[in-house]
């Protein structure tokens, strides 16, 4: 009788064709993926701000292996997971048997979900839109499967941020994330990265929020509120805490100008977002 494969072996398995332990990104994907829990984790923390999590219809699109998912059930959804890569499930319920959680996983595809309309009461997609050849019908699915007043956890890099620009956070190459598809491709491949690029949605601020207002649910940013509140209400000792302070309480229409119309759009390179469907 074979060894049962543990969930690691289940992982290098899937990556090995593509990202031997000797690739130079094979240490921070691996990092990346088993940090999974912890950033489910934060997750679920943020989205208790807005809702209960007890028993709530929880779709995590493209979960990957499977860390935002473990996380939700152990804060007491139901979740369903969803990913188009076969592999994905298998490494995603070991991880979950090494939590003692149950999870139910589906291959699907985020632009065709099996599920009935008005399904689930909150919606992940986390490190996922990017990736998604046609977001616009992803997002339309998003809206169909989700309740009214249903809530929305997105993420999106910021393909213009000057840290994002010096060193993309998928191939870790400058300039990478301005250049077009095609050109993008040539160079991936050129220096070792990969075969080709797999971000084809890397949209503007206004963009993003057009797609998914589009479909009938409203983005809020996460980063615009804490960058105005890091002027409100500076970390104490923060280096220039003080005037960032006295900036706020003279000129408030100037820090909401930066936040909104140059910090968000050229600065941040990260993008989270809480939508509510109407």
């Amino acid at each position: 009788m074979s060894k049962k494969k543990t969930t690691r072996e289940l992982w290098d398995e899937f990556v090995g064709p593509f990202l031997p332990p000797t690739h130079l990104l094979y240490a921070p994907y691996t990092e990346y993926t088993f940090k999974g829990i912890e950033r489910g984790q934060e997750i679920v923390n943020l989205l208790r701000r807005f809702t209960k999590l007890e028993n709530k219809r929880v779709l995590d699109l493209g979960h990957g292996s499977g860390g935002i998912s473990i996380a939700f059930a152990m804060g007491g959804a139901q979740i369903v997971g969803i990913d188009i890569e076969k592999m994905y499930p298998l490494i995603a319920r070991s991880w979950a048997q090494d939590n003692k959680q149950e999870v139910n996983l589906l291959r699907a595809s985020g632009l065709d979900l099996p599920f009935r309309d008005e399904t689930f009461d909150i919606v992940s997609c986390n490190d996922v839109i990017e990736h998604v050849e046609d977001a616009e019908k992803c997002v339309k699915e998003i809206s169909r499967v989700l309740k009214p007043r249903g809530l929305v956890y997105v993420t999106c890099p910021n393909r213009i941020a000057p840290i994002i620009v010096m060193r993309d956070g998928h191939y870790a190459l400058p300039l990478e994330s301005l250049l077009p598809r095609k050109l993008a491709d040539i160079y991936v491949r050129a220096m070792g990265r990969a075969q080709k690029t797999y971000v084809p949605f890397q949209p503007t601020f206004p963009k993003m929020i057009h797609v998914f207002k589009k479909e009938g649910i409203k983005l809020y940013s996460l980063e615009l509120s804490l960058k105005i509140k890091s002027f409100h209400n500076p970390p104490p000792g923060e280096a220039g805490g003080k005037i960032k302070q006295k900036i706020s309480k003279i000129l408030p229409g100037i820090v909401d100008l930066y936040a909104k119309h140059f910090y968000l759009k050229w600065i941040c390179p990260l993008w989270r977002f809480v939508g509510i469907k109407n």
